[in-house]
């Protein structure tokens, strides 16, 4: 079997490794390249990272840091071995420039408020389907805000202007109260949050937001079948570990491979409420910035994105706990493509 599989990743266009025993059994010349010529025989801890060793599924999508630069790492299972395929992090091209950004954001603006006020008349005229139709409206709003804000953080990674505003952060309060508030809107799941312990984190506090609303709001759309979230942290000596899972159907191990490729679903007019396919690679964007990696792991019965985040110091006094919950109207952006339109009523809008 050795010998069959190796015949077939020396033909990989990409670097390929086969793993047996956790230890390197094959490498084509690519691999080679990249490891070191050395590398069949040695320990898979000498040569990957230890979330990569550790990972539990035996298929998943990572990034990673080989030879002094951001490689993705996906896997696939052969009897009783496990391939590696590295392949190098293409920044993607710019989506939109400034004037484009402003020019939309401003008729959106404008958008918001013309059907803010065209609610509140339908509700002042007891007008139910009146009221149906701007809620929807509202939420629709609030999708291409979502997508504007995902797209400025993919725009600004490609431009290396990604600007990140670290302060002090209470970690642990701030993934409960999203979760509760998310749990909130979406009451036909469930939602569970645990944690070891209180967790500070010196980071920006609006991009690790947009970090965790695009975990929940990807297992939301994609997980079908999915009947239950579970947020988690774990802190290390360096890092917060923060994982979002679910029940739903899996990622089938052909799609693993394009997990971070904006627009792989092409537009089918039966998809194209799920979104662009940003999430995930802003996600991995997110993380880079706060030197940590994001690991996607899929196996029977559900999905679960880790996240691993640098802890660094905290030299200021934290906010209160209550203070730690995202702003209504941010979640109801962020989560657009997973809520219904009564969310977009008075009830939270106000």
């Amino acid at each position: 079997m050795l010998t069959v599989s190796s015949r077939v990743l020396s033909l990989s266009s990409e670097a390929a490794v086969l793993i047996r025993g956790g230890r390197v059994a094959y490498a084509n010349a690519k691999a080679e390249k990249l490891l070191g010529a050395d590398c069949v025989g040695k320990p898979v801890r000498e040569l990957f990272s230890l979330e990569i060793v550790e990972a539990q599924a035996g298929v998943f999508s990572a990034d990673t840091e080989i030879a002094g630069k951001r490689r993705n790492i996906r896997t696939a299972k052969l009897d009783d071995m496990q391939a590696y395929f590295i392949s190098e992090i293409e920044l993607p091209p710019a989506l939109i420039n400034d004037a484009f950004l402003y020019a939309m954001r401003s008729a959106l603006m404008n958008l918001h408020l013309s059907a803010d006020l065209g609610r509140t008349r339908a509700e002042d005229a007891q007008d139910a389907e009146l009221g149906r139709l701007l809620r929807s409206v509202q939420r629709d709003v609030a999708r291409i805000a979502r997508l504007l804000d995902n797209a400025s953080v993919v725009r600004n990674v490609a431009a290396g202007e990604l600007a990140v505003s670290p302060e002090a952060i209470d970690l642990t309060a701030l993934c409960r109260n999203t979760v509760d508030a998310v749990a909130l809107l979406r009451g036909d799941l469930s939602f569970s949050f645990s944690c070891e312990g209180e967790i500070c984190l010196y980071a920006d506090r609006v991009l690790i937001e947009q970090l965790l609303c695009n975990l929940i709001s990807n297992a939301l759309v994609h997980a079908e079948g999915c009947t239950r979230i579970a947020v988690s942290l774990v802190p290390t000596p360096t890092q917060a570990i923060l994982s979002v899972s679910d029940d739903g159907c899996g990622i089938a191990e052909e799609q693993m491979a394009h997990v971070f490729e904006r627009f792989r679903g092409g537009f089918d007019l039966s998809t194209l409420d799920r979104g662009a396919g940003l999430g995930l690679s802003v996600v991995r964007a997110i993380a880079q910035a706060h030197r940590g990696t994001l690991m996607l792991e899929s196996r029977p019965g559900g999905t679960s994105a880790r996240v691993s985040l640098a802890r660094g110091n905290c030299p200021a006094a934290l906010r209160s706990p209550e203070d730690e919950t995202p702003d209504m109207h941010t979640l109801l952006t962020a989560l657009s493509v997973c809520l219904p339109s009564e969310c977009y009523d008075a009830k939270y809008m106000d």
